[in-house]
C-alpha cells in the first residue's frame, strides 16, 4: 500500500468564476501557480481562469484571464519565467499530413496571443495524445516537457497497459516544436493513464486520474533520464478504501510538500463520491511519514 496524501483544502471552481458554456459544466484539465494566483485551463472551453490563492468565494480577484478564443479547449498550461510566456497544449488535431499532432498556442501576461505552433510527434487518434505540459530551461535553453496520456504514447489497450509511461523533451525549432529526447518513467510506476506533470528543481511530479495516485521523482537533466524508482502516493479514499479522486487532471507545485490539483467533471454513471470531488480546485500535501522519492 503506498503513502496517502492529505487533503489540506478544496472547493469548486464555479465558486470563483462563472461557467462560459450554457451547461454550466468546467471541465478543468491543467492549473498553474504563479504570484498570488491559480491559472486553470478547461477541456471544454479554450480560455484561461485566474483564482486568487486565497481560495475564498467572497473575494473580487477571481475572473478570467483573457478573451475566450475558438475551440474545445486546452489540455495544460505551463508558465516560463525567463521568456515570460504561457504554453497552452491542445492535446491533439488533424496536421496537414493526415496524422494526429498537438498544438501550443503562446500568450504573454498581457494577455496577448503570440504563436501557435505544432509539436513534431504523430499520434494514433486525436484524444489520445499529449495531457501534460511544464516548462524546464537548461544551460540556456528552453525546453516543454510533454507527457503522454498513454502508456508508451499509445492508444487503445495497449496504452492502458502499466510500465510505459513517456515524456517527450521539447525545443523550438522554427515554425514547430520538435522532440528531441524521451524520458521513460520507470516501469515501477503502474498508471493505467498519466493526466498532469509538474517539476519542481530536479523534482518530477506526474499525476494518473484513472489510477488516482501521483508518483514524485528525481530527473536528470543532460542525458534526461529519471534516478532511482521515484515514490508513489494515493490520493484520499473514503473511511471503506474506496477512490474519491478520479477525475484529477492538473498538477502544479506549491511548496517542496505541497501541490495543487484540479479536476474535470466526472461521468454520467459515475459514483455520487466521485461528482462530490469533480470540476473542483484541490491543496493535497505530502504525508510526514513514509520515505520519499530517491533524492525528492
Amino acid at each position: 500500500m503506498h503513502p496517502a496524501l492529505i487533503l489540506v483544502t478544496e472547493r469548486k471552481l464555479a465558486d470563483f468564476v462563472s461557467t462560459p458554456t450554457p451547461d454550466g459544466v468546467l471541465e478543468a484539465s491543467g492549473v498553474i501557480a504563479k504570484g498570488t494566483d491559480y491559472y486553470v485551463v478547461f477541456d471544454n472551453v479554450r480560455r484561461i481562469a485566474r483564482i486568487h490563492r486565497s481560495l475564498d468565494p467572497a473575494s473580487t480577484r477571481h475572473s478570467w484571464f483573457g478573451r475566450k478564443r475558438d475551440g474545445d479547449g486546452y489540455e495544460d498550461i505551463a508558465f516560463s519565467p525567463y521568456t515570460r510566456r504561457f504554453y497552452l497544449l491542445i492535446e491533439a488535431e488533424k496536421h496537414p499530413d493526415g496524422t494526429y499532432k498537438a498544438l501550443i498556442d503562446e500568450c504573454d501576461e498581457s494577455p496577448q496571443y503570440k504563436k501557435r505552433r505544432w509539436i513534431d510527434v504523430a499520434f494514433e487518434k486525436r484524444n489520445r495524445g499529449f495531457e501534460g505540459l511544464s516548462a524546464v530551461r537548461w544551460r540556456g535553453q528552453e525546453y516543454l516537457l510533454a507527457l503522454c496520456e498513454g502508456n508508451r504514447c499509445r492508444a487503445g489497450r495497449a496504452g492502458r497497459k502499466p510500465g510505459g509511461g513517456r515524456i517527450h523533451l521539447l525545443q523550438r525549432a522554427g515554425t514547430v516544436w520538435k522532440a528531441v529526447a524521451r524520458i521513460k518513467l520507470p516501469r515501477t510506476v503502474t498508471f493505467e493513464d498519466y493526466s498532469a506533470i509538474s517539476l519542481r528543481g530536479r523534482r518530477i511530479a506526474v499525476l494518473s486520474q484513472q489510477s488516482s495516485r501521483l508518483w514524485i521523482g528525481t530527473i536528470r537533466f543532460g542525458d534526461w533520464t529519471i534516478a532511482g524508482e521515484g515514490q508513489t502516493y494515493e490520493f484520499p479514499r473514503t473511511k471503506k478504501g474506496k477512490k474519491k479522486y478520479r477525475t484529477l487532471e492538473g498538477l502544479c507545485w506549491l511548496t517542496d510538500r505541497s501541490f495543487v490539483c484540479v479536476s474535470d467533471l466526472s461521468k454520467a454513471l459515475s459514483r455520487r463520491r466521485h461528482r462530490q470531488t469533480d470540476q473542483s480546485i484541490h491543496v493535497f500535501k505530502l504525508p510526514t511519514s513514509g520515505r520519499r522519492g530517491d533524492s525528492a
